[in-house]
């Protein structure tokens, strides 16, 4: 019986660990219900223009993007862990789809979203959410930062109504500055008139209400929903005069134009795609996807498992489960035809804000989307384009990190190293290969601390009797041994005849490792003070790292005594050293040490 309690114990653990549906469901209540039902309509109202901006950034119909919203967030209900999480189309991701999917080859966005699912899904199951905390926050913010600029500069053409092809940064302001003269007018008031109202409709939030009771509450609901429901009001009201403005036909804005009305319908994947000029194998398509089926992937799940940490709420998350859910939305989203998704850090803090219980509000976030797909999706051919760039301009410019930098200036500016080589290498290299120039920055720029770790050096003189202590501040590792072998020696060529040292104490409290090759610089260094008549004494010295020297330095025992005792000792408070177990890496024994000194 308690064998058969115990398995079903485990069985359960391992269930709840796989699938966090099964922590909330139980104890889901009707309040729990209408508090979702709020906020995953509130959601879906920001993300219904956002799906149409990003999929126009990725350069793709807008149908992948509203399927993206459709879809993106209903595996996540099942595999999720974080309640505020909403998954769907983003900035970053759409501008990765951007570079690697060929505007002639539309569908391969499809197979870039189920190749990213399985990807993040195998990383998952193999439990590598490690990988993530390689990729630090300096990094991060000036990647970020990069793409919100790239993003932006991207939708200027739309903003101001007039048509260039470009891929980096550089290349698009060059154009940009190349036919800002064919500029039109009408799109040009348009969208930076929706700038503007957006603007002003984000800083509703800033205003205090003074009244109280109903009167106050009905104010405050009044600018929340215009401060959420801002990117839908700007898309209606444009539309609205787009309509009206259309004469014989013609519009002086440049319209989204027609998109079919339609619920997507299921597909298998690996039947054979066409597109206006060729067909393709499943295959063939993924060939043309390098390397965005590594990229697309890795930066989706790295913003994912911020989102996920920023709300967490102090909770640790398990990053691989993430990866999992991330998985299975991408897999699930690719067989309805979608672009790829990712979490979306403003849409979260939205759903943060509105008070969401669980995620089974994105159900509702569903239903209302799929309500725009079959009856509101007529009505979509009449949004100006410029109306959709001034919606995704408004809705980067919060990623853009400066405020890190200034804080990096302020408190650690080495870490502005890889903040800025990320940077600079997204906006003039493509953002796949800034990322990874940042990475590799930020990794050399840690191995160099662990090599060159601070070294403070106290220095005693008793009746001409010279003691240094030597204090490292991290590890026993190769680079770090050698590092500090070159300083004692250094220290010691520059000291006077009579202020060189009879003895060096290494205080190892801060050694919980070492190597073969760090065991072999000490035996150097050893053999470089014998020279010198001095020795060598560790102390604080670990058990993993005493048995490691022990075995390499052929010695029967290392000094376990505490810094402090060893430092009385030698200040001769106490003469007699008998009771002292302590052997130093000589075959003269501290005993004969002491009694020499006396």
């Amino acid at each position: 019986m308690v064998r058969t309690g115990t398995w079903r114990v485990r069985l359960h653990d391992i269930m709840v660990s796989y699938l966090p549906i099964l922590t909330w469901m139980p104890m889901y209540k009707k309040l729990d219900l209408l508090y979702d039902a709020v906020s995953g309509v509130t959601v879906a109202l920001t993300l219904m223009p956002q799906s149409i901006a990003y999929a126009s950034l990725a350069g793709l119909d807008p149908l992948f993007g509203l399927y993206a919203a459709c879809f993106g967030s209903v595996m996540y209900i099942i595999f999720g862990s974080v309640r505020q999480i909403t998954i769907g189309p983003t900035s970053v991701v759409a501008l990765l789809t951007f570079n690697y999917v060929h505007p002639k080859l539309p569908n391969t966005a499809v197979i870039l979203c189920f190749v990213s699912g399985i990807v993040e899904l195998v990383c998952g199951l193999f439990r590598l959410g490690f990988v993530v905390e390689f990729v630090s926050m300096p990094v991060t913010g000036g990647f970020v930062s990069a793409a919100a600029i790239l993003m932006a500069s991207s939708q200027l053409k739309g903003l101001f109504g007039i048509s260039y092809k470009a891929k980096n940064c550089l290349g698009m302001w060059i154009n940009f500055v190349k036919n800002i003269r064919n500029f039109r007018i009408g799109d040009t008031a348009m969208g930076l008139t929706c700038i503007f109202v957006l603007i002003g409709l984000k800083n509703l939030k800033c205003i205090k209400v003074n009244s109280k009771g109903m009167k106050a509450k009905s104010y405050s609901v009044l600018l929340l929903l215009l401060n959420t429901g801002s990117n839908v009001l700007v898309v209606i009201v444009s539309s609205t005069i787009a309509y009206f403005s259309i004469r014989q036909g013609q519009s002086p804005l440049v319209l989204t134009g027609t998109i079919d009305s339609s619920i997507p319908q299921f597909r298998f994947l690996f039947l054979d795609y066409e597109n206006e000029d060729e067909k393709f194998t499943f295959l063939e398509g993924l060939s043309r996807l390098w390397p965005g089926a590594i990229v697309v992937p890795f930066v989706s799940i790295l913003s994912t498992v911020s989102v996920a940490k920023a709300f967490s709420g102090g909770r640790v998350v398990d990053a691989s489960q993430e990866m999992i859910a991330l998985g299975f939305c991408n897999i699930f989203c690719s067989f309805m035809g979608s672009m790829p998704v990712a979490g979306s850090m403003s849409r979260s803090a939205l759903n943060h804000t509105t008070g969401v219980r669980t995620a089974f509000s994105s159900i509702f976030t569903t239903i209302l989307v799929m309500l725009s797909l079959v009856f509101l999706t007529p009505l979509l051919h009449y949004i100006p384009k410029s109306s959709l760039s001034a919606v995704l301009i408004c809705a980067v410019t919060s990623m853009f990190r400066y405020d890190m930098a200034i804080l990096l200036w302020k408190t650690n500016r080495r870490d502005l190293i890889p903040f800025t080589i990320t940077f600079v290498s997204c906006l003039i290299f493509d953002v796949e290969l800034g990322l990874l120039f940042g990475i590799c920055v930020d990794l050399l720029c840690v191995l160099y601390r662990s090599a060159r770790p601070s070294i403070s050096i106290e220095k005693e003189t008793d009746s001409g009797y010279v003691k240094w202590v030597v204090r490292p501040s991290s590890g026993l590792l190769f680079p770090a041994v050698d590092f500090m072998r070159q300083r004692i020696i250094a220290e010691m060529s520059s000291s006077e005849r009579q202020n060189k040292p009879n003895l060096i104490i290494v205080d190892c409290v801060h050694f919980d490792k070492t190597d073969f090759t760090a065991a072999q610089g000490i035996k150097s260094l050893i053999n470089e003070l014998k020279s010198e008549s001095c020795q060598l004494e560790l102390m604080n010295a670990k058990a993993c790292v005493a048995a490691i020297l022990e075995a390499t330095l052929n010695v029967k025992s290392l000094s376990m005594v505490p810094l402090q005792d060893s430092i009385e000792e030698f200040n001769f408070i106490q003469p007699d050293l008998d009771g002292i177990e302590s052997t130093t890496f000589h075959e003269v024994k501290m005993k004969d040490t002491c009694e020499y000194k006396s």
